[in-house]
């Protein structure tokens, strides 16, 4: 048990540096998550990578960093694809539930952001939440397949 926290330690902390990187860091990150075999891990990791990428833009845009923040939102969402199309291949409705809650609470963090952005610069962000409803949309339609 330790070890896989360790583990998750290490990966958060490889995500965060990334990110912080820059965009590059960001796409070789998505390339590592293409890169796993395995499509549960491969689901798991792009949520992770989805909801740093979402405390990321969060933190740009409480700065007023706008364009930072919209890229960070498509980082979030480029992770959120690439776990649908994984839970796709993995075809177990155990997976989606989990991705789907995980969906569901940036969905309402989302929320929180966008009542904290000033009307003018919502536009990326209103534009990525309907996005992120689609993508749940696809996870309840993969909770419900059995």
């Amino acid at each position: 048990m330790s070890a896989r926290l360790n583990f998750r330690c290490l990966l958060a902390a490889a995500i965060f540096f990334l990110l912080a990187a820059g965009a590059s860091g960001a796409q070789s990150l998505i390339s590592e998550i293409k890169a796993e075999h395995d499509p549960a891990r491969r689901a798991e990791k792009a949520l992770e990578f989805a909801d740093a990428a979402f405390n990321n833009a969060h933190d740009f845009y409480s700065k007023g960093q706008i364009h930072k923040g919209d890229a960070e939102l498509e980082n979030m969402m480029a992770a959120l694809e690439e776990c649908v199309s994984s839970l796709d291949v993995a075809r177990k409705a155990k997976y989606y539930k989990k991705a789907e809650m995980n969906v569901a609470s940036l969905q309402r963090r989302m929320q929180g952001l966008l009542d904290d952005i000033a009307l003018q610069q919502r536009g990326w962000a209103e534009y990525t939440q309907r996005k992120l409803d689609e993508a749940h949309d696809k996870l309840l339609a993969g909770v419900m397949r059995k």
